[in-house]
C-alpha cells in the first residue's frame, strides 16, 4: 500500500509535506508509511479517499481494479493470430511517435510460438497507461 500513496503523491506532483497538509495529518506520519515504519490506519485511508475521491477504494487498499474511479475496466477482446501475409498500415502520427517501448518492426515473416505447457503460469501483467503511470496485476 506504500508504494500506491507513493503513486497518488507522485501522480498530484506533491511533496510528502503537501501531502500530508492536504490531508491534514502530520508530515512525520507520511514519512513513517513511505519508509514502510508504519501501516495505514482506517483514519487515513478515509482521509485519503476523501481528499483524493478519484481514486478507486479497492486499488489503493488492495492494489487492484482500476486506479482511479473513471476508469473503465479493460474489455476483454480476443486477440486474433496475425497472417504473415497482412501488411498493417501505421498512421503517421504513430511513425513519429517514437516511444521508449516501440520495436523495430519484422522483416521476416511471424513464427508461431509454441503453446505454453500446462506446467506454465501467469506470473504478472503490466499495465502502462497513456499517463505514465502503470499497474501491476499478479494472479491470486
Amino acid at each position: 500500500m506504500k508504494d500506491r500513496i507513493a503513486h497518488i503523491i507522485r501522480a498530484k506532483n506533491l511533496t510528502a509535506a503537501e501531502f500530508a497538509l492536504q490531508l491534514g495529518i502530520q508530515p512525520s506520519n507520511i514519512s513513517h508509511l513511505l519508509s514502510g515504519r508504519n501501516n495505514p490506519s482506517l483514519d487515513f485511508v478515509k482521509k485519503l479517499k476523501e481528499t483524493f475521491p478519484e481514486y478507486n477504494l479497492d486499488w489503493i487498499i488492495f492494489g487492484r481494479g482500476p486506479i482511479t474511479v473513471s476508469d473503465p475496466f479493460p474489455e476483454f477482446t480476443p486477440v486474433e493470430p496475425v497472417m504473415a501475409t497482412s501488411v498493417v498500415e501505421k498512421t503517421e502520427e504513430q511513425r513519429t511517435s517514437g516511444t521508449l517501448f516501440d520495436q523495430p518492426e519484422e522483416v521476416d515473416a511471424p513464427t508461431e510460438s509454441p503453446a505454453p505447457s500446462p506446467a506454465t503460469r501467469l506470473k504478472q501483467i503490466l499495465l502502462v497507461y497513456s499517463d505514465n503511470t502503470f499497474e501491476q496485476i499478479s494472479p491470486r
